[in-house]
């Protein structure tokens, strides 16, 4: 798996190149063979859509601001004053209405982009998510690069653009008028590099990933890697430490072709508890996931 994520911790690369490491991608792969062009299209098309709408909505803002000045006016000046509380409250409901809809996002949900079954797919825009959001909280770090060659980190109010609506495109799209529908400010408008650290996504290594591994001798190999690690770190990987025995139960050799009830009855038996056993099946079990994000990810097998 090495050889499909040459980045070492310290390196950075460019934003797209960054989400296609963090899958654990071979360098190069084109991002269509991740997300189909159709899909991008979709988002891009959604974007320019609601940037139009956008600026129709601040368009209706605007004139309902001078409105409501006009029927203040006309309130206090004009007889009869109904003609301008009438045109007071008409701008104000309709500067609210406009307000409230320009609060709605309309970048596209995973289940509206992926009409038909399609896991994989659904696995990498759930990867873009938490990627989004690792950028957003600064736990990636990001950097602008800005034509005169500066380099410019990126301060937490441009991050937060990321998790704004249309913020994938910063990812997957390098039409920077793409970028520019995003209704965040501000927003970064020159190239966006990124150093993973050691990163990939959550949803690639967890534990139900490692229960699924179909190669014994990968499985072998990944909990010796992962148990190295425990080891350094004493007492504080208790739970992580618990929870690979379970992992390395449910891949007994006599459990093979029992299903997950079976097994957790056997293992019930001899002391394991459900709520750990189920958590860990489903790759949601805390202390795994939390001692997990502070390995060297990339050295994984």
């Amino acid at each position: 798996m090495q050889e499909q994520l040459p980045l070492s911790p310290a390196e950075f690369v460019k934003i797209r190149d960054g989400f296609i490491a963090f899958l654990k991608q071979p360098a190069g792969t084109p991002i269509e063979l991740i997300i189909p062009k159709e899909v991008l299209d979709a988002m891009a098309l959604a974007a320019r859509r609601g940037r139009r709408r956008q600026l129709v909505l601040d368009v209706m803002r605007g004139i309902s601001i001078v409105a409501v000045a006009v029927g203040a006016a006309l309130a206090v000046f004009r007889e009869p004053m109904a003609i301008g509380v009438a045109v007071l409250l008409a701008s104000g409901v309709t500067f609210v209405w406009a307000h409230n809809k320009s609060k709605i996002r309309f970048e596209p949900e995973i289940d509206e982009l992926v009409t038909e079954p399609n896991v994989v797919l659904q696995r990498n825009l759930r990867a873009l998510e938490d990627y989004k959001h690792l950028l957003a909280n600064g736990d990636i770090i990001c950097d602008e690069r800005l034509p005169d060659g500066t380099v410019k980190p990126l301060s937490q109010k441009a991050r937060a653009a990321f998790l704004a609506d249309h913020g994938s495109l910063f990812v997957l799209s390098r039409d920077q008028s793409l970028w520019q529908c995003t209704p965040h400010r501000p927003i970064p408008m020159s190239a966006l590099w990124v150093r993973l650290g050691g990163r990939v996504a959550p949803v690639f290594v967890t534990s139900r990933t490692l229960i699924e591994t179909p190669d014994r001798e990968l499985f072998d190999k990944r909990i010796t890697w992962l148990l190295s690690h425990a080891d350094k770190a004493g007492s504080k990987a208790k739970g992580f430490r618990e929870a690979i025995q379970i992992i390395v139960a449910l891949r007994r050799p006599e459990f093979e072709g029992k299903t997950f009830e079976q097994k957790k009855e056997k293992l019930r038996d001899e002391g394991t508890a459900d709520s750990r056993m189920e958590k860990i099946h489903a790759g949601i079990y805390p202390p795994f996931n939390s001692f997990l994000r502070n390995l060297p990810m990339h050295e994984f097998p």
